[in-house]
């Protein structure tokens, strides 16, 4: 049991004076208790307990000596004393305060040129420097503007762990772009149905306005001017970007394997030997050191093996669907926002749906009859 108040412990130091003997004559005929007397050449120190902190303090100004006091017992940790609370508070406030910062943001698992343009578009978002974690935007706006500019990106994992931010993107497959020789003159129309974002035209008379919903088949860009009563047929050339949401329902084993990048290290090939795999980068050096040999970067491959559950989903799922999409759809298209819709899991299998809203050229040329 805790001791009440009254019976806690204190220790006495009173200061010597002439009148000091005198005064723990009087303390003993009031029947105070006093433990563990001491004396040096200066003071007089004594343990007691609460309860006749009143008669000693009504004995000193009798006596007139003067005493400090100081609590002794265990169970007190913290003093009522103003600074006591005042500490208290500052030593409170400071991890608090600092806990509302983002103080670091790193790049993980990415090329050294992946690292290089990525922290420069970090730059231009101000979030590669220490931020407060209120001004940071929603992490969907944050990957939307992140994949618009890299379109050689398919995803950008967001991750905060206390006041670090860290990201990590994934590499969009590459897809060589054919080369037509199209001649043929025409109008632009919609080979998808979508809300019209954006137009990147080279020639050709606009139909439609940005945030128009349009259908399969509409007249988007029109080839042909009018002059007078004159039709002149010169073509329609161009991009005319469009929103619309992709429905995907999912099935996968519940158990997955999956590459991911690991350490960066340096390392030295002599001039006559052949390139390593996983070789990420040369290191320039002077040209006379060419001769004998060259420093280059490598980054390891690391198989990760890991069984979904509903905390993962988000995480691993939506980024391999992600990724899937990217591959078959058109290049520049970019997968702006996802919505899970729902998500089942039994013994081996995940199954689920998910909606993306993909942001695509959705122009084809059509002939001018």
């Amino acid at each position: 049991m805790k001791k009440s108040r009254e019976y806690r412990i204190v220790r006495i130091r009173i200061k010597r004076t002439k009148r000091l003997p005198a005064f723990l004559t009087a303390l003993t005929k009031s029947k105070i208790v006093l433990r563990n007397l001491t004396t040096t050449e200066n003071e007089v120190t004594f343990h007691t307990v609460r309860k006749h902190l009143p008669t000693i303090r009504s004995l000193r100004y009798q006596y007139g000596v003067s005493f400090r006091i100081e609590s002794l017992d265990d169970d007190q940790v913290l003093r009522k004393e103003w600074i006591v609370y005042a500490g208290l508070a500052i030593l409170l406030a400071i991890p608090f305060l600092f806990s509302q910062w983002i103080w670091q943001v790193s790049i993980d698992n990415a090329t050294p040129e992946q690292s290089e343009q990525l922290s420069a578009t970090l730059q231009e978002m101000h979030l590669a420097g220490p931020f407060m974690k209120k001004d940071k935007p929603d992490d969907s706006l944050i990957r939307q503007y992140i994949l618009s500019k890299h379109r050689d990106l398919s995803w950008v994992h967001i991750h905060r762990r206390g006041s670090k931010l860290i990201f990590e993107p994934l590499a969009a497959p590459k897809i060589e772009n054919e080369v037509t020789n199209d001649t043929v003159k025409g109008n632009l129309i919609a080979n998808k149905s979508g809300v019209i974002t954006h137009f990147n035209l080279e020639k050709g008379e606009r139909v439609v306005d940005e945030n128009d919903a349009v259908k399969d088949g509409d007249l988007l860009v029109s080839g042909v001017l009018k002059r007078g009563e004159e039709d002149i047929v010169y073509g329609a050339e161009g991009e005319v970007y469009a929103d619309y949401w992709i429905e995907s329902d999912f099935s996968m084993p519940k158990k997955i394997t999956y590459q991911t990048m690991g350490e960066k290290t340096y390392h030295f090939r002599w001039a006559n030997e052949k390139k390593s795999e996983n070789e990420w980068k040369v290191v320039k050096l002077p040209n006379w050191f060419s001769a004998i040999g060259e420093v280059y970067l490598q980054q390891e491959l690391i198989e990760k093996n890991v069984i979904l559950d509903d905390k993962s989903i988000e995480d691993i799922v939506i980024p391999l669907l992600h990724q899937k999409y990217v591959k078959e759809l058109p290049p520049k298209t970019v997968v702006k926002r996802e919505k899970l819709l729902n998500v089942t899991i039994d013994n081996d299998t995940v199954r689920g749906k998910v909606l993306f809203l993909v942001n695509e050229n959705i122009a084809i040329k059509q002939a001018i009859n």
